[in-house]
């Protein structure tokens, strides 16, 4: 795969873009990464960092599930009628899926990656698809909620697939929940290029908020909620942002999978209270290192 033009509104990268540079859209003001060299996407997600690793019993599962909780507690909120059926699309390793089916909810989710929906399947039990969406009805369709948690920035053309993707699955009044890095946040702006939440080549595009209502709400939807802070993307974000500022230019979530390096663990350990803290600030101004934006289909 290549990326040579914007992804959402298709215009070219400037003459002079060099390969895996980030490019600030003169039109629609997206920033997109520009790929001039061929990018196998299959391989893109076998690397170290998106291996899966059976964690159910760890402290950072079950903040995980803690926040799928949250999620679904303001869902039961937003809603004018009981919810009954979710898709989850990219559903990982299928943590919000379980935690809709305790709540009483008949789970669908899709996730490409084979190694996590086999993990969803086997562990959890959910039911799972991991064709790539080519259109039509999942699973029967006519779903009351539809979640996509860190996929838009995945996609080589989010707008298409998405109104394609709810146009034939999530009902009149259901609600679309997509939850992306903040590219206005406060950790990026401290870390910069290093952010690690550009994560670059597998983040496609980089969203502000204001963008997702604009371009969801043109779609047909109404914007209900936004919500800013994630302890385990958020948080985490801001800890990376802070230890670059210390000299450290590692992959933070390599190193909390593998627990190798005491060093690290007690520079993280150190920090930690401090970007809980400025996180947590950063949200009042809404600021947080991801958005995530709850919007009903009108």
């Amino acid at each position: 795969m290549r990326q040579l033009v914007c992804p959402l509104c298709h215009t070219p990268a400037p003459k002079k873009t060099k390969d895996q540079d980030l490019v600030n859209c003169l039109q629609c003001r997206l920033t997109w990464l520009y790929l001039d060299q061929e990018v196998d996407q299959e391989s893109l997600y076998q690397d170290e960092v998106y291996q899966v690793v059976d964690n159910r019993k760890s402290v950072f599962e079950k903040i995980i599930f803690r926040e799928a909780k949250k999620v679904i507690q303001t869902l039961q909120k937003l809603s004018t009628s009981p919810i009954e059926r979710c898709l989850d699309f990219g559903s990982g390793k299928g943590q919000f899926l379980l935690q809709a089916k305790k709540s009483g909810w008949k789970g669908v989710g899709v996730e490409t990656s084979i190694p996590r929906a086999n993990f969803a399947r086997e562990k959890y039990g959910l039911e799972v698809q991991s064709e790539f969406y080519q259109g039509g009805k999942i699973a029967g369709g006519n779903y009351d909620v539809i979640t996509l948690f860190h996929v838009l920035e995945h996609l080589p053309n989010p707008l298409p697939l998405l109104e394609g993707l709810c146009q034939e699955n999530l009902k009149k009044n259901g609600i679309l929940v997509i939850e992306v890095p903040n590219l206005g946040s406060w950790q990026y702006g401290l870390a910069g290029k290093s952010w690690m939440h550009l994560d670059i080549p597998k983040h496609l595009s980089h969203w502000r908020e204001k963008q997702v209502l604009n371009q969801v709400e043109n779609l047909g939807f109404k914007h209900l909620k936004t919500q800013y802070f994630s302890i385990h993307l958020g948080v985490l974000g801001m800890l990376r942002a802070l230890m670059g500022k210390t000299g450290y230019t590692g992959n933070i979530i390599l190193e909390l999978k593998n627990k190798k390096k005491l060093s690290i663990l007690l520079r993280i350990a150190l920090i930690l209270p401090f970007a809980f803290f400025l996180e947590s600030l950063s949200v009042v101004f809404r600021k947080g290192g991801v958005f995530r934006v709850y919007f009903k289909k009108i």
